[in-house]
């Protein structure tokens, strides 16, 4: 009785009282994964780092192929529980033909964004990634899984940099 009567009178007096806001839907391609192995004695770890605002979606990567580390940038929209990837640049590779605007080297034919049919998805904690039409099933499949930090393995200052602009939509 004494709270009620102190609610009442602080209500009465002017004072304002506050609801807590619904707690904002968590952005379950938020974070980093990584996974590394030895090759030819070294450590080789390949990477995805991903911001999600809203259905928005960025991320920058980094893998191994062909003796070579490539890395790109991504922008895509999440829908339900899949990532779909809809433009892409970077080193070319498997991934994209497409250099990143001021990052190609003089004389790259194709600059800025190239179109991509990729897609991510979470199982269990880990990305997995799809194509096409492929479904985004768990059945099978390893992923990638979840760290807290990359440590030295992860993006430099400047991918660092376009990732958090592009999550606030300046890519």
């Amino acid at each position: 009785m004494r709270l009620a009567m102190t609610a009442i009178l602080s209500i009465t007096a002017g004072v304002s009282v506050s609801i807590p806001a619904p707690a904002a839907a968590p952005a379950p391609f938020e974070g980093a994964w990584m996974s590394c192995e030895t090759y030819q004695g070294a450590e080789i770890c390949d990477y995805t780092v991903l911001a999600q605002r809203g259905d928005r979606v960025c991320g920058v990567q980094r893998y191994f192929a062909t003796n070579a580390y490539y890395e790109q940038r991504f922008v895509g929209t999440v829908k339900a529980n899949v990532a779909h990837i809809e433009k892409i640049c970077g080193d070319p590779g498997s991934e994209t033909d497409t250099y990143c605007a001021g990052r190609a080297p003089e004389g790259a034919e194709k600059v800025g964004w190239g179109a991509s049919d990729e897609k991510l998805f979470l199982c269990n904690g880990k990305l997995l990634g799809a194509s096409g039409d492929d479904a985004a099933s768990c059945a099978g499949k390893t992923g990638v899984p979840r760290v807290r930090e990359l440590g030295a393995e992860g993006p430099e200052p400047g991918e660092r940099a376009w990732l958090a602009a592009c999550a606030r939509g300046s890519e």
